[in-house]
C-alpha cells in the first residue's frame, strides 16, 4: 500500500506546532552578565518540549524512508527512457543545436502546427558562421519520431530516416571566415609590379637638363612602377526551394532531415562550384579558376602527383604568396595517398601527410567533387581571395505559393548571399595531372 501522504502532513503539523512551543518557552529565559536564568518549571517544560519535538522529526524520517521503499519496490524491473532522455538533454543544452532542430523549436512552427497547418507564415531560421559545417555540431539524440496512427494490435516502433551524409569537407573551410553588410564589393586589384629599387649614394654627377658639364648633387632614387585598376565584385545569392506536403512537415524527424542534409547542403553543393567555376557577369561570382592571372601548372614524366603539387606550390612562391590549401577531386586524393616508392611502401606515410589530418605538403586539403577529376587548385586562400558572408544559411517556410493551399504543400527556400574577391590571382595554380 502507498504511504498515507496525510499522515506526513500531520506529523509535520505537529513538529511545527512543537517548535513554536519550544520558542514561546525559550522566551522566558533571562540572559544577564554571560549567564542564563530560567525557573526549574521552565527549564523541565523546555526539555520535555524538545525530547517531543525529536521524536515527532524522526517519526517523519522513518515514514519518508519507508516510502522511498514502496516506490522502489513499485517502479518497473526495466529503467524507463524518459528520465534517461531528459537528463541528457539537461547535460547537453546548450549544445549546438542543428538548423533544422532550431525551426522545431520555433514559436511560428509550434503555433502553426497547432493549426494543423492552416494559414501561412514566414520563419527565418540562420546558421551561425562556421556552424554550418554540421560535422563539428553535437546534436541531442532523441526517441520521438513524429506521430502515426496504427490500427489493430501491436505496439509500432518509429524509424528515423538516415539522412544523406554531408560532404567531407567545404571549399569555404580553407578561408577565414569574412562578413560584409554591402550587396556590391569594390576592390584594386594589382596588374604590375617593376621593382627599381637600387643602392642609392649620398652624392652623385648628374648632367644638368640643359645640358652641360656633370655636376655634384644629391643623388636621387630610382622609381618603380605599380599598376592596378579597381575591380567590382557582385553579392550573389544562392537560392532554391522546395515543395513538402504538411502531412511531411508534420513529421518532425523528417522535416529536420530535409531542413539539414537537402536545402542548407544543395546550397553549400553550389557554393563550391561557384568558388571554384563561376562565370562572372551581372550579379554572379567569377571563380578562382576563371579569373585572369590564375598561374597553371602541368604534370610531367617522370613525376608522381605529389611532385606535381609540390613543384605547382613553387609558382606560387616565386609570386610572393605563399600557398595554404588544396582543393583535390576524392579520386585525386586517393591516387595521392597510394602513392608507392620503388620497394612499394606508401610514400603517403613519410613525406605527403602527417598523422590523421588531410595535409600534403604542409597544404591543408578539401577533397570536393566540386572540382574537375584530374584537376587541383592550390594557392594562399584569404590574402589572394576573400570570402564574404552577406547573409549566411536560412530557410523559409511559407504555405503562400501558387496553389499550395489546395494541394496541402508547403513551400520551403534555402538561400545564402556571399562575395568573392580575388584581388592576387597570381597566388593560385591551377594544375592539370596528367592521364593514367
Amino acid at each position: 500500500m502507498p504511504t498515507d501522504k496525510s499522515r506526513l502532513k500531520e506529523l509535520n503539523g505537529a513538529l511545527r506546532a512543537k517548535a513554536a512551543e519550544l520558542d514561546g518557552i525559550s522566551q522566558s529565559f533571562i540572559v544577564e552578565d554571560g549567564g542564563v536564568t530560567v525557573s526549574v518549571e521552565k527549564a523541565a517544560a523546555f526539555r520535555k518540549t524538545l525530547a517531543e519535538a525529536q521524536e515527532i522529526k524522526q517519526l517523519i524520517t522513518d515514514l519518508e524512508g519507508a516510502s522511498a521503499i514502496e516506490t522502489f519496490l513499485n517502479e518497473p524491473a526495466s529503467q524507463p527512457f524518459a528520465p534517461h532522455d531528459a537528463a541528457l538533454a539537461a547535460r547537453f543544452g546548450n549544445q549546438a543545436k542543428s538548423l533544422g532542430q532550431q525551426f522545431l523549436a520555433s514559436d511560428e512552427f509550434k503555433a502553426l502546427k497547432a493549426t494543423e497547418f492552416r494559414g501561412s507564415f514566414d520563419q527565418i531560421v540562420t546558421i551561425d558562421g562556421t556552424g554550418l559545417d554540421q560535422l563539428g555540431r553535437k546534436d541531442i539524440f532523441s526517441r520521438s519520431a513524429g506521430t502515426a496512427s496504427v490500427l489493430g494490435f501491436g505496439t509500432p516502433e518509429h524509424l528515423d530516416i538516415v539522412p544523406r551524409a554531408v560532404r567531407p569537407g567545404r571549399i569555404r573551410d580553407l578561408f577565414p571566415s569574412q562578413s560584409t553588410t554591402a550587396n556590391l564589393l569594390y576592390g584594386v586589384r594589382v596588374t604590375g609590379f617593376t621593382n627599381a629599387a637600387a643602392i642609392v649614394p649620398e652624392r652623385a654627377m648628374e648632367v644638368p637638363p640643359g645640358g652641360g658639364a656633370a655636376v655634384e648633387v644629391y643623388a636621387r632614387a630610382p622609381q618603380s612602377e605599380l599598376t592596378f585598376k579597381t575591380v567590382t565584385y557582385p553579392v550573389a545569392e544562392i537560392a532554391h526551394t522546395m515543395p513538402v506536403h504538411k502531412n511531411t512537415l508534420a513529421d518532425e524527424p523528417r522535416l529536420r532531415d530535409i531542413i539539414d542534409s537537402e536545402l542548407v547542403d544543395g546550397v553549400k553543393m553550389t557554393e563550391d562550384n561557384e568558388i571554384l567555376y563561376g562565370v562572372g557577369g551581372d550579379e554572379k561570382i567569377t571563380g578562382i579558376v576563371n579569373t585572369a592571372g590564375v598561374q597553371t601548372y602541368a604534370q610531367v614524366d617522370p613525376d608522381k602527383q605529389s611532385a606535381a603539387i609540390r613543384r605547382a606550390a613553387t609558382r606560387a612562391f616565386l609570386a610572393y604568396f605563399p600557398p595554404t590549401g588544396i582543393v583535390l577531386h576524392p579520386f585525386d586524393f586517393e591516387d595521392l595517398e597510394l602513392e608507392t616508392d620503388g620497394q612499394g611502401a606508401y610514400r603517403v606515410a613519410v613525406n605527403v601527410a602527417i598523422g590523421a589530418q588531410k595535409v600534403v605538403w604542409r597544404l591543408a586539403v578539401v577533397d570536393s567533387m566540386a572540382i574537375n577529376q584530374g584537376k587541383f587548385l592550390l594557392g594562399s586562400f584569404g590574402l589572394g581571395a576573400r570570402l564574404y558572408d552577406r547573409e549566411q544559411v536560412s530557410v523559409q517556410v511559407s504555405t503562400e505559393n501558387r496553389d499550395n493551399f489546395e494541394r496541402g504543400v508547403i513551400t520551403m527556400r534555402g538561400s545564402e548571399r556571399i562575395g568573392l574577391e580575388v584581388p592576387r590571382p597570381e597566388s593560385f595554380v591551377y594544375g592539370t595531372f596528367k592521364a593514367h
